[in-house]
């Protein structure tokens, strides 16, 4: 095994007591690299960080998403529910967060 080490910026840190919230503002993810990527960003966090979508279409299919029997494909919202991370959209935004900066 090996590492290959990189720095992750997220899009806007927003604190709350001593918790600190990096939130990653997608309109879609691109492709399976850059979606995988933060599993591994998420292994990284330090106890008191927690890493959080802020998605523009939650419902938009992933990308290379294979149809299902039913017709449908997994949604970014699927995808983040299924890895364990919190994600909001602008319909689902807590009101505490609305109006402060981030």
């Amino acid at each position: 095994p090996y590492i290959v080490e990189h720095n992750y910026e997220p899009d806007f840190v927003k604190r709350i007591g001593n918790k600190e919230y990096l939130l990653e503002a997608k309109g879609r993810f691109w492709d399976y690299q850059e979606y995988n990527k933060y599993v591994w960003v998420r292994k990284a966090l330090k106890p008191n960080q927690e890493l959080v979508f802020l998605f523009l279409s939650p419902y938009a299919p992933m990308p290379q998403a294979k149809r299902r029997k039913d017709g449908t494909k997994r949604t970014h919202a699927e995808w983040a529910d299924k890895n364990k991370f919190t994600w909001y959209s602008e319909n689902t935004l807590p009101d505490n967060w609305r109006n402060d900066e981030l």
